[in-house]
Formats: structure tokens, sequence, C-alpha cells
């Protein structure tokens, strides 16, 4: 079975390097890189294109930033085109070791119909130090929605999706549609928005409980902060949107 990692850019110079040649370094064979930049100022995208000419397995795609605090149109256009079987985002200030691929395809070909998507516990980078392992776990879908009217029980990055979920990933008629009915321009937290809209379409996330090697690198300049630290919480609106669906 072949999977991409995809990886959006956006003035990724900082953290670039480590972040690439660790999803060069995969000892599964069957996978490639896709890179998506979204309109780098600071040679995110020279780079890229330097990097593509040396390595086989990367592919650089351009495509514009829209969507505040989001990787949606990486998502959009990776799931709309390649062709692989499944598909994982890594973030440029983050890295994985070597076996991570092998070890999620592992879990996922165990039962190909059963299991269309994972997500694995992460360990937190924090000035090039590792952190708190963060793991989330839950029985069922209830447990899950349960869990959801809290905060998102998913580790985002180390989620691997079949591409067949696609048509699942909708941006609307969700929380999408919360922030649309705000009068809010759907921004931050989709990811967490998606995660709902799989439970309501009974698509269960399987939660790893064993660290696959994902390492999340904590900082200020990462959107995640921008996210928390912006005014409109969108979280709640997300939130708001599913317990009153689910009526939770």
């Amino acid at each position: 079975m072949k999977i991409s990692i995809v990886i959006p850019c956006y003035n990724s110079m900082k953290y670039i390097d480590q972040c690439v040649n660790s999803a060069l370094q995969q000892t599964y064979e069957n996978y490639d890189i896709h890179a998506y930049d979204n309109e780098s100022t600071d040679g995110t995208y020279e780079y890229l294109l330097e990097l593509e000419k040396k390595h086989e397995k990367i592919t650089v795609h351009q495509v514009p930033n829209i969507y505040k605090n989001s990787y949606r149109e990486a998502v959009d256009d990776s799931f709309e085109t390649l062709e692989t079987d499944y598909i994982t985002f890594l973030s440029t200030d983050d890295y994985i070791s070597n076996d991570y691929i092998s070890n999620c395809m592992k879990i996922l070909t165990h039962d190909l119909e059963k299991i269309k998507c994972i997500q694995s516990p992460i360990i937190g980078v924090r000035n090039g130090n590792t952190a708190d392992q963060q793991t989330y776990f839950y029985k069922s879908l209830t447990d899950f929605k349960k869990q959801c009217m809290i905060r998102s029980p998913v580790n985002t990055p180390s989620v691997v999706y079949h591409k067949s979920l696609y048509p699942l990933m909708n941006w609307t008629p969700y929380g999408g549609e919360a922030h649309k009915n705000s009068g809010i321009q759907e921004a931050g937290a989709g990811d967490y928005d998606i995660f709902c809209g799989f439970a309501e379409n009974n698509v269960f996330i399987y939660p790893v409980n064993v660290f696959l090697g994902y390492y999340y690198r904590w900082h200020s300049e990462q959107c995640t902060w921008d996210v928390h630290q912006d005014e409109i919480k969108y979280d709640e609106i997300v939130r708001n949107y599913w317990r009153k669906k689910w009526n939770m």
C-alpha cells in the first residue's frame, strides 16, 4: 500500500531541513513526499525546488494562501490529485523517526476493511529538548463524541487517512456552517470539526496507545499558537455546533 507524506509550508526555513530529512529517511519503501508552499516570502519555495531536484521522492506544489491558520489548501489538493492509498500530514516545524511510516502502515494494513484512519501519541519538543508525551484514548464513537464536548481528542499531526475518506472531510456544513452563521470566515479548528464529522458518519479514528515516532515542536510562531491567541474562539464554535447537533 502506498502512502504520501504531505508537508504544508509557509515561511518554513527555520525548521524545514530537519522536517524534510526525517521524511526522506523512512524505512518504509512505498511512499512519496509532497511539499505544498502557501506563498512563502522567506525563500521556502525556492529551497523546496532545490530539494526536488536532488530527491526523486519529493514533489513540490504551489497553492494560494487563502485560509488563515489552516492547511486546507494542501488537504484539498492532495486528496483530489495524489495517486496514493493513504495520506498523512507533517508540519514543517515537526519531524518523525525513521520507522514512523512503517509503524503506521503495520497497523493500518492489519485490517484494510475496518481501519481507515488512525492517530498515535506525539512527543513534544521544546527548545530542542523532548518534553511530555500526549496520548488520547477512547473506547467507542460514543466515548469519542463525549470527549469532543471537552476538546478535540485527536493528535492532529499523527493522523493517517485512507484517501477514500476525503468526501467526509467537509469544511461545511459542520462547524464551517456554524462559522458562517456567526459571520466568521472559516479559519482555525478545521481539523477538530472534520473529526467530529467523521464521528457523525461512523468513522472511527483508531487511537494507537503506543508512540509510533511523531515529534511535535512547541513554539510561539506556530499556527496553533496563533489560533489559541485569537479573540475568536474557534474551538467553542465547533464544540457548540456539535453539542446542539448531538444533543449533548
